[in-house]
């Protein structure tokens, strides 16, 4: 399994990916393969993208230390099988075994599998990666698992809690899109309804769906502005713009009178799944409904694409630890008054050393 960023990566995780006892091909390096493998799921999450790894990785490497990209096209039965998300990065002389800064995600195995292959699958890359944290002299690993519109328990979840991991839920807010329009805006907060009608009379709302670099770099001075500092790299935001080009985001974006842009949110989709990604508001207008307008047409966009869900984000609660900032509680209670579904998503603490099964 050599490539580029194999050779490059420190000598004590060569060695362990090299031992593993499953078959990988680093995603550098089978891209297409990873989308092939990707199409074949039964549900495509936005972070197991290609797009979406790649904005990560460049935001993640724009905040520094040294970042490895290690996502995985796991083979079984000399088949492409499962695609897993996978970084590995040192900062201030600190090792973390992650999916890109967050908590790592399981791998997406591809429905052909056989269940006995699913399983063996999930064990060979829990072995993996205990022994990346093992070479790596981390004590602990996290993983995190988020709806995937599947019953039960995932393989991945059940031999981790075998391996003596220890879990917390943390909850997400998602909107069913698949019902109608009309219903989908019955069942939004009521007190939303009048300011999302009153916003579309005050604002010109309109959507970026193809490259236009003019109305692009307007969004991005909003941010800058609203910001009030550079938050992350040239970059991620060239990135950004490539996912519009490629029909894999759309930015909604309002406009006033004077036809200055006062607002705006970009969304990336799959076939599947939609996502908030980043929003930039004027502060000064804050008492208009912003926000929501532009909630609501993205809801519009995302079912006019044939978007089954839209993820919207966290939604934290205060009795968590660490407690959630009163701004984290506020964003998230605006959000859930679009949610149809508050969903769990699994946070699992894994061991190193408790983590191998016969």
């Amino acid at each position: 399994m050599e490539s580029s960023v194999h050779t490059a990566l420190p000598p004590y995780l060569k060695d362990v990916i090299s031992a593993a006892n499953i078959r990988t091909e680093f995603r550098v390096d089978q891209q297409a393969q990873w989308d092939a493998t990707l199409d074949q799921l039964t549900y495509i999450p936005v972070a197991y993208t290609n797009a979406s790894i790649d904005y990560q990785l460049a935001y993640q490497r724009g905040h520094g230390g040294e970042w490895w990209d290690i996502s995985m096209v796991v083979f079984w039965d000399n088949k492409p099988s499962a695609i897993w998300p996978l970084s590995f990065s040192l900062k201030d002389g600190k090792g973390n075994l992650s999916s890109h800064g967050l908590p790592v995600i399981p791998p997406q195995v591809a429905p052909a599998c056989a269940v006995i292959s699913r399983k063996r699958i999930a064990k060979g890359c829990l072995d993996l990666a205990n022994a990346i944290a093992k070479a790596a002299e981390l004590g602990v690993w996290s993983s995190a698992e988020s709806f995937s519109e599947s019953m039960g328990l995932s393989d991945w979840h059940t031999e981790a809690m075998a391996r003596d991991a220890e879990c917390v839920v943390r909850h997400e807010l998602f909107l069913d899109l698949r019902p109608d329009m009309a219903e989908i805006k019955r069942n939004i907060r009521s007190s939303y309804k009048s300011l999302i009608t009153g916003g579309m009379r005050i604002w010109s709302v309109g959507v970026l769906a193809s490259v236009d670099k003019s109305m692009w770099d307007q969004f991005r001075q909003l941010h800058l502005r609203v910001s009030g500092r550079k938050t992350r790299s040239d970059e991620t935001w060239a990135l950004q713009l490539e996912d519009i080009g490629r029909h894999d985001a759309f930015l909604v974006y309002l406009r006033n009178s004077d036809g200055e842009m006062v607002g705006g949110g970009l969304f990336s989709f799959t076939r599947d799944e939609g996502i908030y990604a980043v929003g930039a508001y004027d502060r000064s207008l804050f008492d208009k409904p912003l926000g929501h307008v532009v909630q609501y047409r993205a809801i519009e966009e995302f079912k006019n694409r044939g978007v089954r869900w839209y993820k919207i984000g966290a939604r934290p609660y205060r009795s968590e630890t660490p407690p959630p900032t009163d701004k984290e509680i506020s964003i998230s209670e605006f959000k859930q008054g679009f949610a149809s579904h508050v969903l769990p998503q699994y946070r699992l603490t894994h061991k190193v050393g408790n983590n191998e099964t016969n």
